[in-house]
Parts: structure tokens; C-alpha cells; sequence
């Protein structure tokens, strides 16, 4: 397992998506996150947005955290210089 992140992608995410995502093994795909997020009894709001993640293979909880800040904004994320 990864070890917690301090991204600020991360930090912003609500409480339930950031917990889904340090208890995740990494590289992992969209519909196993989704699966993990079942285990621990999400939220349908958490499941909706995992399942707008592209279907692609995430490398760390960063990665993802990147794919939900353009959900949740609507724009790509920028990493601060």
C-alpha cells in the first residue's frame, strides 16, 4: 500500500474518497477503486464520481486525486511551481 500522500489534490478531496484511496494498492484500475470503495461501504455520491474516473491504470493515489480535482472542477489540474 501507498504511503499517505500530503498532495494538495489529495487534501482536497472529501474525508470518505481520501480514505478509499490510502487504502488502495497501486498501479490499480478505475474498477477496482470502485470495488475498494464498495468494501468500505461508500457513499453513492464517492461511487458516482469514482465512476467518472477514465478507465485507465492509476499509478498512486496522486494520479487519482488528479482525474477527481477535474471532476470536481471541471479543469485540468494544475501542479502549483
Amino acid at each position: 500500500m501507498e504511503t499517505e500522500s500530503k498532495s494538495e489534490f489529495i487534501t482536497e478531496l472529501p474525508m470518505e474518497a481520501q480514505e478509499i484511496l490510502k487504502n488502495t494498492d497501486y498501479p490499480v484500475k478505475r474498477n477496482d477503486i470502485i470495488e475498494q470503495a464498495r468494501k468500505n461501504e461508500a457513499t453513492p455520491d464517492i461511487l458516482v464520481e469514482l465512476g467518472m474516473l477514465p478507465d485507465k491504470k492509476y499509478d498512486s493515489a496522486e494520479d487519482v486525486a488528479k482525474e477527481l480535482h477535474i471532476i470536481y472542477m471541471g479543469i485540468p489540474a494544475e501542479v502549483p511551481a
